[in-house]
């Protein structure tokens, strides 16, 4: 059985359909509020990765490798509305510098690109890592001080009072080896027996969120294009049980 439907067994085809429908609402709101996002952000791509081959002397060609995943109008949009609103600065080589959200004690600079043979290859979870995070100022309204990017485990970690309230998971895709189907269903099958067999990465995030959930329910916000799947995660018998919030969107905090 494989990811999806093993995540459809256990939260049912009313979650499921919910999600669909969600993806095909993020699409069309995509294309609404960013027209022609996949086109744009793609130029700015191949500018940056001129830029980055100019200061990456390891890197002798600016040519852009062809993903098979490819761009797409929800993580182009967000990404782009993120950055016309100086949620993030990037610079002329592609490296982007959070503006808003708490400071990382050892900085925090990261490359839109890593080299790819003689090219450069784009880091394709950035973008909608970066586009979900500045969702959760942006949309939801939380407090840029209270984001913290990049936090242990996760792609960021909402606190409130220094306590976590959120924890956020962004994936580029939502199938896939390494998207958020997999994850998700991990993270199920660990709520429901600890020793099941999963990923060393995927029994971190499930640890990390064991402890979080420690003093008090945390919600957990998956992300990919196409997807925004909210849980709230709480401790139940020594082990974290999710229960999935509607897809119809809301506040995400304090609901």
């Amino acid at each position: 059985m494989g990811a999806g439907e093993e995540v459809r067994a256990v939260l049912g085809d009313a979650w499921w359909d919910g999600t669909v429908r969600q993806s095909e609402e993020l699409a069309r709101t995509a294309e609404v509020r960013g027209p022609g996002a996949v086109g744009r952000l793609g130029a700015l791509l191949q500018a940056w990765a001129v830029g980055f081959a100019a200061v990456r002397p390891d890197v002798l060609s600016s040519r852009l490798a062809a993903s098979r995943r490819g761009l797409r109008a929800d993580e182009a949009a967000g990404f782009l509305a993120a950055l016309d609103a100086r949620v993030f600065h990037v610079d002329s080589a592609g490296f982007v510098v959070p503006q808003v959200f708490r400071p990382k004690a050892s900085g925090g600079r990261y490359a839109l690109f890593s080299r790819n043979g003689s090219g450069v290859a784009v880091n394709l979870e950035y973008l909608i890592q970066m586009a979900a995070a500045a969702e959760l100022l942006m949309v939801h309204g939380v407090a840029g001080t209270d984001i913290c990017f990049e936090q242990g485990e996760f792609d960021a970690v909402v606190e409130s009072g220094g306590v976590p309230v959120l924890a956020m998971e962004a994936k580029a895709r939502i199938a896939g080896a390494d998207g958020l189907l997999e994850l998700l269903s991990s993270l199920l099958r660990l709520g429901a027996n600890p020793q099941t067999a999963a990923t060393g990465n995927h029994w971190r995030k499930y640890a990390a969120l064991l402890d979080m959930t420690a003093s008090g329910p945390v919600v957990l916000w998956l992300v990919a294009d196409g997807a925004r799947w909210a849980f709230d995660a709480n401790t139940v018998a020594g082990t974290v049980r999710l229960t999935p919030r509607t897809t119809a969107g809301g506040p995400l905090i304090g609901c």
